[in-house]
């Protein structure tokens, strides 16, 4: 079991990095170890930061979402690959799974929406023999499913 879940956060938009890591920081045990506005850069990060959770936005310079994410997922295995959009909800949902994205999420509603999911994601990576594709496709069905 993880004490204090290590995330790092990349988009190339310096404001949503801040206001991603605001919101990230009212989690008690979870702690932004680094930024980073491209890929290249993530990629660079996660091999010195080992973080548990990274956090990729879709649109950026130099290396996009989708070159990162398998970067990524070689230099870091275990840790939970989220892919962030401002794209129509499921435009990117199966790319990013298929470049190793444990989920993809909706900018629109990142305030309200990006603890709550990632904590469902979270604990769906803790169940025995979960697996990234299987937790992005029971992290997709719980939100599909009403409460």
């Amino acid at each position: 079991m993880i004490d204090e879940l290590r995330v790092l956060v990349v988009d190339d938009a310096a404001d949503l990095r801040f206001l991603i890591s605001l919101v990230l920081e009212e989690e008690p045990s979870w702690v932004i170890v680094g930024e980073a506005g491209d890929g290249a850069d993530a990629v660079d990060q996660a091999g010195r930061l080992d973080p548990h959770l990274v956090l990729v936005d879709a649109a950026m310079p130099v290396m996009d979402g989708l070159e990162t994410l398998p970067r990524l997922r070689a230099v870091l295995p275990d840790a939970l690959l989220v892919m962030l959009t401002a794209f129509p909800r499921g435009t990117l949902e199966s790319a990013a799974d298929e470049a190793g994205a444990d989920a993809c999420l909706d900018k629109m509603n990142l305030v309200e929406e990006l603890v709550p999911s990632l904590r469902r994601l979270v604990d769906l990576r803790r169940l025995p023999g979960q697996t990234h594709a299987r937790a992005a496709r029971d992290l997709s069905a719980s939100r599909s499913t009403p409460a």
